[in-house]
């Protein structure tokens, strides 16, 4: 068959079209693979961090608005949520009420959103009803905030979440459900910088609930220094269960710092046996007191966990050890009536300004009944005892109550009474030293 010369010409032309066209699409297929980000192999020795920082989110905001059609509702509705978000956005940095915040324009409140989040809606022709999360952008919304912009972002927090359980403490184990409360507050609900971790088996012995207690500077520098964090908070969940299914009670105590300073506690009830809607009110609750905390000045980041210079011989180095016996530590456990809280806690404070009391922790809580304490001391039982009886306390066996009026005296201990012994005798000249100052004839 005999080819005109057209149709091969037409060939040759084809064949190199597709000879350029192979290189191009293998070009073009490589700078494809290359652009496409590899995967990043997870490191289990490192640890995750999660709910980080963001926008700033005022969420549950109610709006029932009309509009010519859907489309408009719904933009009618949003921009509803604006204006109500705004108020409550300046009075949880300021801590004043909602309605001394700026009037400000759509305008400004355009410029500072970032973000509607719908959380429930309903549509109809004319109508628009709904729930929706307003998402402020920290950086512009600190030009409006004024002398209050520094609480829209704090120093990075580590957060240690105790919880006690049927005498059971636990801290970052995977199980722990006060860690899943935690894990659920989102990061722009709240000025305060929540560093929350994904933790490694590393971390679940590291971060455990024994470390909470320890003043072992050492560590608590190594912890912040693997963290990338400023300091620690510690709020600790006490749970108490009357029955299966029954109503939960719980204490929260809301602690910061490797001293485990105290910014404050509060009772909490669950009447329907929800321990998942405790925990998440305990959340908000511990939230609020460390916002409060922070807007006071008093979520101030401790110099020796971040300054090298601070001298060893000034840094505290006590607390239980982690793996102590029960003699080894110098702890026992005590009951002790608490007719109510007010009751333990002050039981609890002066106890815990006795000399040779290291330490008190809140083991176990019965309101109305007898709670349990445990007490770690550097001083034995009979000075211990004899203490706590001069700070208006009387230890019996394994109870401690207050003192009342038919007690006896208790006698001092040996080595306390050799030295009043010797504190009583006549100074030189025969005459008893005088306490009172002397007076001239």
């Amino acid at each position: 068959m005999q080819r005109s010369p057209r149709f091969a010409m037409f060939l040759a032309v084809l064949a190199l079209a597709l000879a350029g066209a192979v290189p191009a699409f293998a070009q073009r297929g490589l700078k494809a693979a290359d652009a496409k980000p590899k995967k990043k192999e997870a490191n289990p020795e490192v640890p995750t961090a999660i709910g980080g920082g963001g926008g700033l989110i005022i969420g549950g905001i109610a709006v029932d608005v009309g509009g010519k059609s859907p489309t408009d509702a719904r933009l009618n509705g949003w921009r509803e949520a604006q204006r109500q978000a705004w108020p409550a956005l300046w009075s949880r940095m300021s801590g004043l009420a909602a309605s001394t915040a700026p009037k400000l324009p759509d305008s400004a409140l355009d410029s500072m959103v970032s973000a509607i989040e719908v959380e429930r809606e309903q549509i109809g022709p004319d109508r628009y009803v709904a729930r929706l999360a307003v998402v402020f952008d920290r950086v512009r919304a600190s030009s409006y905030l004024g002398r209050y912009a520094a609480l829209s972002s704090s120093p990075p927090f580590l957060v240690l979440p105790v919880l006690q359980d049927a005498a059971t403490r636990m801290a970052h184990e995977p199980g722990s459900p006060w860690l899943q409360a935690w894990a659920r507050l989102r990061a722009g609900e709240t000025p305060v910088d929540y560093v929350r971790i994904q933790p490694t088996p590393g971390d679940v012995i590291l971060l455990n609930a024994w470390q909470s207690e320890r003043r072992h500077i050492f560590l608590w520098r190594a912890l912040i220094d693997r963290y990338q964090v400023a300091d620690v908070l510690i709020p600790e969940l006490i749970l108490e269960r009357s029955h299966l299914g029954g109503p939960v009670y719980g204490l929260l105590v809301v602690r910061f710092g490797p001293a485990g300073r105290e910014l404050g506690r509060v009772r909490l009830t669950n009447r329907s046996g929800d321990v998942g809607g405790l925990m998440d009110t305990a959340v908000r609750e511990a939230d609020r007191l460390y916002v409060a905390a922070l807007r006071a000045g008093s979520l101030l980041p401790d110099p020796s966990l971040i300054e090298p210079d601070v001298p060893a011989t000034a840094l505290e180095d006590t607390g239980p050890e982690i793996g102590g016996g029960f003699e080894g530590s110098g702890g026992f456990t005590v009951r002790v009536p608490t007719p109510d809280d007010q009751t333990l806690q002050a039981i609890q404070a002066l106890i815990a300004g006795t000399p040779g009391v290291v330490g008190v922790r809140l083991q176990s809580l019965v309101l109305g009944g007898e709670s349990v304490l445990e007490i770690v001391a550097d001083a034995p039982r009979d000075e211990l005892r004899y203490a706590l009886d001069a700070r208006g306390l009387r230890l019996d066996g394994g109870v401690i109550r207050r003192k009342v009026a038919g007690d006896a005296p208790l006698a001092p201990p040996a080595g306390q009474e050799e030295q009043l012994q010797e504190t009583d005798e006549p100074a030189v000249g025969g005459q008893p030293k005088s306490l009172l100052p002397r007076t001239e004839p």
